[in-house]
């Protein structure tokens, strides 16, 4: 066995602290994600409710339909952009080749 292996031997109370500290921050962004998820759905609605209410005054356009295309419309749109971005941008083809910027040894130490 290698030193730095843990098989066979229990886990030190550092590394379980270490562990329920990632947990506990993973939840946090997962609650954090769906907040400003919320929060982008609430803002889409609104900005589209307000285009809605120009569409028909302006153009005598229906307004439920305004209201559900344009809300759609400021929802979907910046969510493909942000999905193509991550999908094909410069970061993603580093991650293609490998290059993740992670610069710690397979052993995990720093160097």
């Amino acid at each position: 066995m290698t030193p730095g292996s843990s098989a066979g031997r229990p886990e030190s109370a550092d590394v379980r602290e270490v562990r329920a500290a990632l947990n506990r921050a993973l939840r946090r962004l997962g609650i954090l994600e769906l907040i400003l998820l919320g929060a982008a759905a609430i803002a889409a609605l609104g900005g589209g409710w307000l285009a809605a209410l120009l569409g028909a005054k302006a153009f005598g356009l229906p307004f439920r339909a305004t209201w559900i295309a344009s809300s759609l419309a400021f929802f979907v749109v910046p969510a493909l952009l942000a999905l193509g971005i991550e999908r094909f941008g410069p970061r993603a083809a580093k991650r293609k080749d490998g290059a993740t910027g992670d610069r710690r040894t397979p052993q995990g130490d720093g160097g």
